[in-house]
């Protein structure tokens, strides 16, 4: 690219070029991550990606780390598109939900190690500004959806649906999180000491995960008696 088209690119140009063009820099940084899951590459790799100046990238988002929240907020809602598929379905059940959620996570194995960042980068690089409308975009999406989860269990009080996912988020990060051993161990997990702590992560999030909405259905069933 020359510095003529470079220079174009980074032009003002209309809202909607512009939303297009911030989704751009999103879609560029979560292929980076699929390679580099431990989001080791700087802003410069993804303008590289993105096919832009490096400086055009924080004329949308304030630091590299906005840029990877950006990302986490992306897959975030495709998570609940998916989950609110699966809740759409005349006879949804918890195992229903719990198959097409990981079914997601499976083909975006990149989304673990993002997520269990995201508080750490919450608490750093990331302004208030986009720290908010992340929480409220976020906060959207849990409130239908849990309604809808308490139309499927009646027992259930106000608010116990969104509590539900908001559970499962944080049981698969925090199970992700020991199930992945720190660098400074990876070459050492085979000693019998540590053997507690190599865990199925697949086999014991899904037993974790349909207890989880086993208990809502017990309770919705006492609810309502």
């Amino acid at each position: 690219m020359t510095k003529g088209q470079l220079k174009a690119r980074t032009r003002a140009i209309g809202p909607e070029d512009k939303s297009e063009r911030r989704a751009g820099i999103v879609r560029a940084a979560e292929a980076l991550l699929r390679r580099d899951p431990a989001a080791t590459f700087a802003v410069e790799q993804i303008a590289q990606r993105a096919k832009l100046a490096k400086g055009t990238v924080y004329l949308y988002f304030g630091s590299r780390e906005e840029v990877l929240l950006a990302v986490h907020e992306k897959q975030t809602h495709e998570l609940f598109d998916v989950v609110a598929r699966a809740l759409s379905e005349p006879d949804a059940q918890g195992r229903r939900v719990v198959d097409a959620g990981l079914a997601y996570l499976r083909s975006h194995p990149e989304f673990y190690p993002l997520a269990g960042n995201c508080r750490g980068m919450l608490d750093t690089n990331i302004g208030t500004e986009a720290a908010l409308a992340f929480k409220v975009g976020v906060a959207s999406r849990l409130r239908p959806l849990g309604e809808r989860i308490e139309a499927i269990f009646p027992g259930l009080q106000p608010g116990e649906g969104a509590a539900l996912l908001t559970n499962c988020y944080a049981l698969i990060i925090g199970l992700w999180q020991q199930a992945d051993p720190p660098r400074s161990l990876r070459k050492l997990m085979h000693r019998p000491e540590l053997a507690v702590f190599r865990i199925d992560f697949e086999a014991q999030l899904v037993a974790a995960l349909l207890d989880l909405w086993d208990g809502v259905e017990r309770r919705s069933r006492k609810g309502g008696a």
